[in-house]
């Protein structure tokens, strides 16, 4: 069975540098993957129109996550709640998002409508 991260599609704004992600026992969000929660398959599963409604969530392994993470040097998270480690965190582009959708556990019931940089204001764009 593989974990997975739940991504905000819903919390993620078009002027955030980086993806928003859900914080471990769906409390909380984060950008940084060293601070997000991890759930495992069965979970996602068993909730799976909460965690991969495709409208405010998409549910991918964390394999796929991690492989497209970058690290960022910890001053960009300055003030933030600490965490071991250089921050690895998903870049909010049309190109990360294509990459997350197209890896969701299954496809979700409801159009992925992702704000990233370079979208206009207001509007998502269509992966």
């Amino acid at each position: 069975m593989s974990d997975f991260y739940i991504i905000s599609v819903k919390h993620t704004r078009r002027d955030q540098r980086y993806i928003t992600i859900w914080g471990p026992g769906d409390c909380g969000y984060k950008q940084r993957l060293n601070t997000a929660g991890r759930y495992d398959e069965r979970t996602v599963r068993a909730k799976l129109g909460y965690y991969n409604s495709g409208s405010s969530t998409i549910a991918v392994p964390s394999d796929v996550v991690e492989r497209l993470a970058v690290t960022v040097p910890p001053s960009e998270f300055a003030g933030a709640d600490p965490a071991p480690g250089l921050p690895s965190v998903l870049l909010n582009t049309r190109d990360t998002w294509s990459t997350l959708i197209l890896n969701a556990i299954e496809p979700p019931p409801y159009k992925v409508d992702p704000h990233y940089q370079g979208t206009a204001a207001g509007k998502g764009a269509a992966c």
